[in-house]
């Protein structure tokens, strides 16, 4: 395979060599590689968008001196490319320190010698394109047939399949063979003028198993039942509440309101409302919050496949690990990638990624929870007198300098005397992450989770995130009237 033959490129005598040409010059260098194929199928209105299929052979060399990052990237590399364009990568390392504003040491972690596998029950390779169209082609019908309500349907697929390699002057040698995809449908509803939209994904790391599972195959009829029914809803009457959020909407508040605020560059730029905290209490007693991206979820949930925002290691070389950012509402923690880790003379805990071999490791989450409670759905709605029940969510605004947020729900039911009653469109949520996270007055019993994709810095990296259902005390509501 074309795959394999990237990964004999690094053999123990090309690493020898490049580490005899670093000593001395610089501090630090990785090289991650990666050989792609993959596919992906886009339909918009029952009419292919776009169909492609394509493989990619990419290599990065990052070089490091005393707070200096040089970076260069090759396409379809060779052993010779990789020794020859490994000096310019050395200068751009000597360059960049001369400007730092920032001088710090590397901190050395253990090296890693393994290999990780992604084990699927029905490879990606062995799937044609034919396949997957049809199954575009199915969810697309599914959608635009539902009623004559739906306007618009948009269907997108796409899965790689990819062997990647990573070395580093701290001699690990790390090689992985992984393989996902994901399904996103989206459908708008139309009648009296007013417009809705209902969108769902399903995402993974597996094979197309992953297209076979209950929640798989009820996307597109679940979208077109969600815009469909928004447009006979109701916008609520804006003011103070006691809010009801479903997982869905919990973890995009984790993730969004607070997540980003834990992320340790923002805390050396200052950018951050948790700047300062590590060891002080931010939330109530009963909140624990983590980021656990290891293997193995998918499993205890009964699913044929892995959860989206999983990884054996980061783009780092630091295996993924169960952090607790939160304790017992104590801050615990900061996410850190190897710099912010250096810098702050902490030890890194993974989560340091890249989207792909040539983008430079930024500090990200990768599965990010709120710890369950021991209060049932049921207790919740019926211990509220009045309130309101939000479900997922469509789009929002969090600044983790100050902590504010605002969120766009998708489907919101108002709580009159304990009893779930009628549904609300364009609830719009306002208010500050600390604050929120010390009104929660009830916190479910089981987590759920939900997959996507996370933007930072120009990159897009998979994550998930999620929690149980929780109440919060004093929420701003607002709608569009």
């Amino acid at each position: 395979m074309v795959q394999d033959e990237l990964l004999k490129i690094f053999d123990n005598n090309l690493i020898s060599r490049l580490a005899d040409k670093a000593k001395d010059q610089i501090e630090y260098w990785d090289i991650r590689a990666s050989s792609k194929e993959g596919s992906s199928v886009e339909f918009t209105d029952n009419k292919s968008k776009e169909i492609s299929a394509y493989q990619i052979n990419k290599c990065g060399i990052r070089t490091f001196l005393n707070g200096g990052w040089g970076f260069l990237v090759l396409e379809n590399p060779n052993k010779q490319d990789i020794f020859n364009k490994f000096d310019e990568a050395i200068k751009l390392a000597k360059f960049s320190e001369s400007m730092v504003k920032h001088n710090f040491k590397i901190k050395e972690s253990d090296s890693i010698n393994e290999r990780f596998e992604i084990k699927s029950k029905k490879n990606l390779l062995d799937v044609g394109i034919e396949e997957k169209i049809e199954l575009v082609k199915h969810h697309e019908k599914t959608s635009s047939t539902f009623n004559s309500n739906i306007k618009n349907t948009h269907t997108f697929y796409y899965d790689v399949t990819a062997q990647t390699i990573f070395v580093n002057s701290f001699g690990s040698e790390i090689k992985q063979d992984l393989s996902l995809l994901r399904i996103y449908n989206e459908v708008y509803a139309a009648k009296n003028g007013l417009v809705q939209r209902g969108r769902n994904s399903v995402g993974g790391l597996g094979g197309f198993e992953i297209t076979t599972t209950d929640k798989a195959k009820k996307i597109s009829k679940k979208s077109a039942k969600q815009a469909t029914e928004l447009l006979d809803a109701k916008s609520p009457i804006g003011g103070s509440f006691t809010l009801i959020m479903d997982p869905k909407l919990t973890g995009t508040f984790i993730h969004e309101a607070f997540g980003h605020a834990c992320e340790a560059d923002h805390i050396l730029n200052k950018e951050s409302i948790l700047e300062g905290k590590i060891g002080k209490k931010v939330a109530l007693d009963k909140v624990t919050i983590i980021d656990d991206p290891t293997m193995g979820k998918g499993k205890e949930l009964g699913l044929p496949y892995e959860l989206y925002g999983s990884y054996f290691v980061d783009d780092e070389g630091i295996p993924a690990q169960k952090l607790r950012i939160i304790e017992d509402g104590i801050l615990k923690n900061y996410l850190h990638n190897l710099e912010t880790a250096s810098r702050m003379g902490e030890k890194p805990n993974g989560h340091g990624r890249a989207s792909s071999s040539t983008s430079k490791p930024q500090v990200r989450m990768g599965i990010t929870l709120l710890q369950p409670g021991d209060w049932k759905l049921d207790e919740i709605i019926e211990e509220t007198n009045e309130g309101i029940l939000c479900e997922d969510f469509q789009y929002g605004y969090t600044d983790p300098t100050s902590g504010n947020f605002q969120f766009k729900c998708k489907m919101s039911y108002k709580i009159e005397n304990g009893e779930k009653r009628e549904l609300m469109r364009d609830v719009a949520l306002s208010g500050m992450t600390l604050e929120v996270l010390n009104r929660i007055s009830a916190i479910g019993n089981k987590i759920s989770y939900s997959d996507g994709m996370c933007g930072k810095g120009g990159q897009g990296v998979r994550v998930c995130d999620g929690g149980p259902y929780i109440r919060v005390e004093d929420i701003t509501v607002g709608g569009l009237g």
